[in-house]
């Protein structure tokens, strides 16, 4: 009876304490319509660094970030906006799937806008590290429970 007690005590303590501690880490996107006006037509805020992830000439989402953060997470590359690949790959993704592409501010854990999210891939995960290190992952879709 006192070893079921204290096993159960420590998985307790294991599953509290494992999410407070990961708590406050991660960032989250916001939707910015007036973003989405400046990418569709051609111009995202010059004063950020720009990364896409996905083919060349056909992003799955766009990102720029502020250059004090740093972003960390495979498969992005960085590109030169206003370059004519970066503006036909732009232009691509806007008549590639169903879905409009949107536009949503990176924020950090305490809400401030570190970047902008561009892609018609809606879901990404937003995770902050130390010393301005930033993880947003590849979008991807999400699923659809049930049968």
């Amino acid at each position: 009876m006192k070893i079921t007690t204290i096993i159960t005590c420590t998985a307790i303590a294991v599953f509290l304490l494992v999410p407070a501690a990961t708590a406050g880490k991660n960032g989250s996107l916001k939707r910015n319509l007036d973003m989405e006006q400046a990418f569709k037509g051609g111009q995202p805020p010059a004063e950020y660094r720009y990364y896409a992830t996905g083919r060349e000439n056909l992003p799955e989402a766009i990102m720029g970030l502020d250059p004090d953060y740093r972003q960390t997470a495979k498969f992005w590359r960085e590109f030169v906006p206003g370059s004519e690949a970066a503006d036909k790959a732009m232009q691509n993704m806007k008549g590639y799937r169903k879905q409009e592409p949107r536009a949503y501010d990176i924020l950090t854990p305490d809400g401030k806008v570190v970047g902008v999210y561009w892609s018609t891939v809606y879901h990404t995960r937003v995770v902050m590290g130390n010393d301005n290190e930033i993880k947003v992952y590849k979008p991807r879709t999400q699923r659809k429970s049930g049968p």
